[in-house]
């Protein structure tokens, strides 16, 4: 019997792709989409081969995705996305908060940025936004972006890695985390003899003379980028009183 309401089709949820190395952020990244109602989860991942494959796979419109992967890079991985679907949007949660690869991300494709020291509970509005059309940084993102505008230069003119590509960066990064040629060409998936014409390029670039020289630099910069970052997931804490919302690592 017809009871004069129109039947409402639901609507399709859109679907998001998670990939990240951390297993927490991935539980609680998966646990906010899936309450929301416009987002599902269609797969998550901590490593790249296997995020190529699974975006090939499910045809996602929206990536949530950290910087530091298993397999590979996370700017690279933005860049490979890109090339596989131009309509895909793309918002980087990571704990690295250096002007460089936040830059560099939004650079390489990303629409959006969030520091994971942050409230995980922006990442519905950053998802909202973005899928919407618009670009979206968290407020520590917005500070580091609007000071070196303030300053007239795109990347820190301070940053003595500036000139480093971007697979030279993630090269370098890892060098500085206790890789070796070896290990590298396998984390990379690329030869031995690959690794070692970035590792002299890095050299050149930063005016080393050693192995041992890039290797001290490289640690030393991930320490200082280590500290960087407990400076600001504890500032971030005591400001706002909120611990229990925040998910603290270092993806």
């Amino acid at each position: 019997m017809f009871n004069g309401r129109k039947h409402v089709k639901p609507t399709a949820k859109t679907n998001v792709f998670i990939v990240h190395s951390v297993p927490v952020i991935r539980f609680g990244l998966a646990g906010l989409i899936a309450s929301s109602q416009r987002f599902a989860v269609c797969a998550e991942t901590d490593d790249v081969p296997t995020a190529r494959k699974l975006f090939t796979q499910h045809s996602p419109e929206l990536v949530v995705l950290g910087l530091t992967l298993h397999g590979g890079d996370g700017i690279e991985l933005i860049k490979d996305f890109r090339r596989l679907n131009t309509a895909i949007k793309i918002l980087v949660f990571s704990a690295q908060d250096d002007a460089l690869p936040i830059q560099r991300a939004f650079r390489a494709g990303a629409h959006g940025y969030l520091i994971a020291h942050e409230d995980i509970l922006e990442i519905s509005t950053a998802l909202n936004q973005i899928l919407d059309g618009n670009l979206y940084a968290s407020t520590t993102v917005c500070r580091r972006l609007l000071k070196n505008l303030a300053n007239g230069v795109i990347e820190s003119a301070t940053s003595e890695l500036k000139d480093l590509s971007d697979r030279e960066l993630q090269v370098f990064s890892l060098i500085g985390r206790g890789f070796g040629a070896s290990r590298l060409a396998n984390e990379l998936h690329l030869s031995v003899k690959t690794i070692e014409t970035y590792q002299m390029h890095i050299k050149e670039k930063l005016g080393l003379q050693s192995a041992a020289e890039l290797a001290e630099k490289a640690t030393r910069w991930m320490i200082e980028s280590a500290r960087r970052n407990l400076r600001l997931r504890r500032k971030v804490i005591s400001t706002n009183g909120r611990g229990a919302h925040r998910l603290i690592s270092s993806g």
